[in-house]
């Protein structure tokens, strides 16, 4: 008899603690922060490895002409122009803690092109016509992250190719280029998926002084290029798992 209820005793007691570990298991789940409606921990991200990725945009900018045999009123004049742009970027980062290094280098099919200006050499009309074909730019890049975030700026070199027409007289004056110059910027990135993130960036483009020989008129005009462009875009980060937690 005793030791029937000793048996069952002991019987008890291992139920008793099933129980409450069972109980234990429940209200942790319970008092985790997915049930309980408290914040979850910030998703880390990977920054670190090549990448690529696709963009479109806008650009704008003018055109600074001087030339000394216009007239007072007409010198310096200067040619507006806006438009779109779409292309691809190809780079690479170094994540240290919160900071990241890296090197990019994007280029663009261009239509920031118009025919507007504030002189009659270059009248707003269908005959004459101002602007770029191409865009291209190779920088450094250096950023902060946090989470999810990354906030950079970047600067370097870049490319345009030119072109302008002007038929204000009965002989047509062309000038297509290709221009070198600088580019800085600044940007912020995030990942919303593995691997995967979309950015806004804007850049301004400095390209050197130019000369232009008007065919008609037998002169010649210095130039002055300054472009500025907003690009929004999605890069696919080759790390591997650096991505978000699943």
């Amino acid at each position: 008899m005793d030791i029937d209820m000793h048996t069952q005793s002991g019987r008890s007691v291992t139920h008793r603690i099933r129980l409450a570990a069972a109980v234990a298991a429940v209200s942790a789940i319970i008092a985790s922060p997915a049930f309980a409606g408290g914040p979850l921990p910030a998703p880390v991200v990977s920054w670190s490895g090549f990448y690529a990725g696709v963009h479109g945009g806008w650009g704008w900018g003018k055109s600074e002409f001087r030339d000394p045999l216009s007239s007072p009123a007409n010198n310096p004049f200067s040619a507006y122009y806006n438009g779109p742009l779409a292309g691809g970027q190809l780079g690479y980062n170094w994540q240290l803690g919160n900071y990241v290094l890296g090197a990019e280098v994007d280029g663009s099919w261009s239509f920031v092109k118009g025919n507007t200006s504030t002189s009659p050499l270059l009248t707003s009309s269908t005959t004459n016509g101002v602007g770029y074909t191409a865009l291209a730019t190779a920088t450094g890049r250096v950023g902060y992250a946090s989470g999810q975030w990354l906030a950079y700026a970047k600067g370097g070199g870049a490319y345009a190719r030119m072109e302008l027409s002007s038929r204000f007289t009965p002989e047509i004056t062309n000038y297509n280029r290709e221009l070198f110059g600088a580019v800085g910027g600044v940007g912020l990135e995030v990942a919303f998926l593995r691997n995967v993130s979309a950015k806004v960036e804007y850049n301004a483009i400095f390209l050197p002084t130019e000369t232009l020989h008007w065919v008609s008129a037998d002169t010649t005009s210095e130039i002055k290029h300054f472009v500025q462009v907003v690009k929004a875009g999605i890069n696919i980060r080759f790390n591997g798992d650096g991505g978000l937690p699943r």
